[in-house]
């Protein structure tokens, strides 16, 4: 398949369609599960944890310029999901094109562990809000939800050069945290620092080391 280009003339934010900011519509009565908010202030995270990595802002950095060129390239997103053998089976449909998006963005840099940053990527998607879930009738609560799931997106973007120095201890950690997420289906209030603080935690698990002086 070929890549696509997306132009764009406004600054870029990734969000759950994973269409840039000139796209939004101004139309009050748009479905939050479309275009999740992104809230202006950032999640309290444990010191350790960056909310701007030098090389994260350099790959993000593109997507902030004017008419910057988006490279949406499924080949490659592909390629790298087949080698980790990472299913998108239980993502929605309608948010396969944002998955692809954001991960050619995330594996355009410099990475050591691409298929990790996918899969976890992919767990993060498995768990964004949608209007199947009973509660989603309620007020404002998809578009909480959204907005949340929003927070969690920016954390894994914004710490990928840490998420992918992670140890294999810590890797397994993190996504075991990421599953959790997919599980419940829904974000607590108050969770928004949960991924930040899952990550900080990540850094410090050691690897299990077998006892073999008995």
């Amino acid at each position: 398949m070929s890549s696509n280009v997306i132009q764009s003339t406004m600054p870029l934010t990734p969000n759950l369609q994973g269409q840039s900011g000139v796209e939004l519509k101004t139309d009050t009565k748009i479905k939050a599960a479309e275009q999740p908010r992104m809230k202006a202030r950032v999640a309290k995270a444990p010191s350790e944890i960056s909310t701007g990595q030098p090389s994260t802002q350099e790959a993000l950095k593109q997507h902030s310029a004017p008419r910057a060129l988006v490279k949406v390239d499924q080949k490659a997103v592909d390629q790298v999901l087949l080698e980790g053998n990472i299913s998108l089976d239980e993502i929605n449909g309608d948010k396969h094109a944002a998955y692809y998006k954001h991960a050619s963005m995330m594996i355009s840099g410099a990475s050591k562990d691409k298929t990790f940053l996918l899969r976890c990527l992919a767990k993060l998607y498995v768990s964004a809000p949608d209007e199947t879930h009973p509660k989603a009738s309620r007020g404002d609560w998809l578009d909480d939800q959204n907005e949340r799931w929003g927070d969690d997106l920016m954390v894994l973007f914004e710490n990928a050069k840490q998420v992918d120095e992670l140890n294999s201890a810590g890797k397994q950690y993190f996504l075991d945290a990421l599953q959790e997420k997919a599980n419940l289906r829904y974000r607590a209030k108050g969770s928004e620092g949960d991924l930040a603080q899952s990550l900080f935690n990540a850094k410090h698990r050691m690897p299990v080391v077998e006892d073999h002086s008995v």
